[in-house]
This record gives C-alpha cells, sequence and structure tokens, in this order.
C-alpha cells in the first residue's frame, strides 16, 4: 500500500501508463468526475496500446460543475471499450476518483482524488492511495470485491446512468448543455473573471511542475523547423494558450487553407512580454508565431498534428509559399490523415456537407509545440470570443483583414 502525494511524491499520470504498458492486466475500469483533454490527450495512445494488446477499458465519467469537455468525451468514445456517463438531476454531484486494474493473478487499485485532467493527472496538488493486490490478504481481497460491486452499482442507476456508444450520444449532451466546448467554458470563465477585476492575490504560485509531452506526433518537415525565439506562456491552470480565427470564405479547393500572417495589427490588448511582441505597441509578430515558426523564416516549414473530433490528424503543413498563386503571408494547410488513412476534410465534409470551415471562428489549442486539438464555432459567436480574448487583433496587417485573438 502507498501514498502518491503529488507531486511531490509522483504524479498519477505516469503511474497510470507504466500500468497499461504492464502485461500484468487485462482490464482497467476507472471512474472519475472530470475529464478533459489534457489529460485524455497525453493517455489515449496507452490506452489503445492496452486494447490492441487484448485488455478491456471500460470508462465511467460524470458532467457535473462544467468539469468533464465535449472534446474529452469524444477521445475516449475511440480509446475505450464502453464510456458510461453519470449524472443525477438534482444537487447530487459524482465525484469518485477510482482507477481499478484486473489481472490473472494481481490486481491494482487507486482511491484518491486525481481526475482525468492535466492538473488531475500530473500538475495539481492531488493525493490517493495506491494498492496492489498481488498477495493473499483479506484487507485486499475485500477492496478488489468492494470495487467490483462499485461498478456494478453504477451500472444499475437506470436513468441516471448513460452507455455512449456513438457520437450522436456526445453530440445531443452538448446540445443540451451536459457538457460544453474547451474553449467555450473558457470564453464563460473570462466573462465571469472580469466581472471580478478587482479580486487581490493573497497566495503564492505553489509548486513548477511541468506537463509531459506527447511523443511521435510530429512528421519531418520538408525543411528543417525554425526554433521559436521564445516560448509562449503556459496558462497557471493545465490549460494550453488558444488562438482563434475568424475564417470568413477560406482558400483551397476544399476551403481548408488558413492564411496565418506575418505581421499583426493589435486591436486591443498588449503583447509586449509575449512570444508575439514585436516592440510596437500598435503590431504584434503575426499568428504563425503561435505554431512556433518565426514570421520571418520564410525557407522554413513545419508539420503539425491536428486532433479534430477525437481523432490525430498528421501532416498539416504550415509554410510560406512561393510561385504566382502565392499571396505572400504564410499558410496552414489543414489537410492531415488519420492513423486509419482517413483525411481531416472527409470529417469536415461528415459535419456539413458543403465547406465546413468556411464563416466559423476555428480554435487551436495547444497541447504541445506539434500537437493542437482544433474546435469550430458558428461565426456568431464572434462577440463573446473578441469580449473574451487577452490579445484581439487582425490576421495582417491592415484593419481590412480577419480578427484574430488569444486566450
Amino acid at each position: 500500500m502507498e501514498l502518491m502525494s503529488q507531486p511531490f511524491s509522483g504524479q498519477l499520470g505516469n503511474r497510470l501508463i507504466e500500468l497499461l504498458e504492464s502485461e500484468d492486466y487485462h482490464t482497467l475500469n476507472f471512474a472519475v468526475a472530470f475529464a478533459k483533454n489534457s489529460g485524455v490527450l497525453r493517455v489515449k495512445d496507452s490506452l489503445e496500446g492496452f486494447r490492441k494488446r487484448g485488455g478491456k477499458v471500460n470508462a465511467f465519467v460524470g458532467v457535473d460543475l462544467g468539469g468533464t469537455s465535449y472534446e474529452a468525451l469524444q477521445v475516449l468514445l475511440l480509446h475505450t471499450d464502453t464510456l458510461n456517463v453519470v449524472h443525477a438531476e438534482k444537487s447530487q454531484t459524482f465525484h469518485p476518483k477510482i482507477y481499478q486494474f484486473l489481472g490473472e493473478r494481481k490486481g491494482f487499485a487507486i482511491v484518491g482524488s486525481h481526475n482525468m485532467t492535466g492538473g488531475g493527472l500530473w500538475t495539481n496538488f492531488e493525493s490517493s492511495v495506491l494498492v496492489s493486490i498481488d498477495e493473499p490478504s483479506t484487507d485486499k481481497t475485500n477492496i478488489s470485491k468492494e470495487l467490483d460491486e462499485y461498478f456494478g452499482k453504477l451500472k444499475s442507476l437506470n436513468d441516471s446512468f448513460m452507455l455512449i456508444s456513438k457520437k450522436d450520444d456526445i453530440e445531443e449532451l452538448l446540445q443540451h448543455g451536459y457538457v460544453v466546448k474547451e474553449v467555450a467554458e473558457r470564453i464563460h470563465r473570462a466573462k465571469n473573471n472580469k466581472n471580478n477585476e478587482t479580486h487581490k492575490s493573497l497566495f503564492g504560485k505553489g509548486v513548477s511542475v511541468k506537463l509531459p509531452s506527447i511523443a511521435g506526433t510530429q512528421k519531418e518537415s520538408a525543411a528543417p523547423i525554425a526554433a521559436p525565439p521564445k516560448s509562449i506562456s503556459v496558462l497557471p491552470s493545465d490549460e494550453g494558450p488558444t488562438i482563434w480565427f475568424e475564417t470568413r470564405k477560406m482558400t483551397g479547393g476544399s476551403r481548408n487553407i488558413l492564411d496565418l500572417s506575418m505581421k499583426s495589427l493589435v486591436e486591443r490588448g498588449d503583447p509586449r512580454g509575449t512570444a508575439f511582441d514585436l516592440g510596437d505597441p500598435k503590431f504584434m509578430r503575426g499568428a504563425v508565431e503561435f505554431f512556433g515558426l518565426d514570421p520571418d523564416a520564410t525557407d522554413k516549414s513545419k508539420d503539425i498534428t491536428i486532433n479534430f473530433d477525437g481523432v490525430d490528424y498528421t501532416g498539416n503543413t504550415i509554410l510560406f509559399p512561393s510561385g504566382q498563386h502565392a499571396n505572400g503571408t504564410w499558410r496552414l494547410q489543414i489537410k492531415g490523415t488519420s492513423p486509419s488513412e482517413v483525411g481531416i476534410t472527409e470529417a469536415f465534409r461528415k459535419n456539413d456537407a458543403g465547406h465546413y470551415l468556411v464563416k466559423k471562428v476555428i480554435t487551436f489549442t495547444k497541447i504541445q509545440d506539434d500537437y493542437y486539438f482544433m474546435s469550430v464555432f458558428p461565426d456568431s459567436q464572434i462577440e463573446s470570443f473578441k469580449a473574451a480574448s487577452s490579445i484581439l487583433a487582425r490576421n495582417g496587417s491592415s484593419g481590412q483583414a480577419r480578427l484574430l485573438g488569444i486566450l
């Protein structure tokens, strides 16, 4: 038996990945109150590896208090054998954090405070008791039996238990407000924070802890990648920085090419001290800077992975085009393919028979320098995006260019 006090004596995310890579276990059952992409995207490959070796993953997730996102459920649907949502239509919060590994000869149980978020698994102050059930013990046998009974009771909750078997089930939760997109939640929070601008900080910043990188997301670029002049500051929570773009008509045959400015006109906010600082309060470094490329290094290119609707699409190229059709600006070619060789543009067509990205607001949230998750919103919400942005600018140096913002 072990007490893990994160981050002082380890991080549960690392331990979960180790357990998923072990051949001692054939089943993982977990129940968490909250799931966000910051955690789910960092464990999904381990979940999938466990399943490919014959393992089963059964998830029970709450949707109370805005703690679970639309995007996280999409990822979990693809990387679990059963995905279940537990919710009571009264003042009763589903709030457990339990991970149960089952094997032929041994088991492992984790009970504590760790949700499936980046903070819960790596950066927050959290504590859990870890119990290895690999030796005869009445107490340990009882723990295993009681956990089996607990998961059985969750399944018997009838109307407070929902099996998520297809994407449409998650869409229904979104439409009825049980989950929201992560960027939408951030916008809502920013609005509330503006109403409380007189807040005075009474405490320090805690312990410095970094989220782990995700390996193997980036393909080789056509040319060496330019190192960013300085890193973008990560928010104090486990959320990565987010940039949004007004798309208008887009370009490309599939309307899948997004222009990224070399230089941006600042409408509101102060880029000084950020990666966008150009030494001129009226202008800032262009949108391509967000993706880790120097706007002036036009001989460079870079491939990024975009997670959209829970699926990773690799081979989305950022480049500065040349030739007679070049328009003098950087471009993000949103043209990646999934591991099953399905193109991201095919996924767009499934959502909209027309051009899905036209007249929208699209957002990119940074997980790491070559890996982002993308969400799409109707352009009718642009005023909310403008109000929530710490920096509001134009995707170009003129006042007629499309809007962009940093959240």
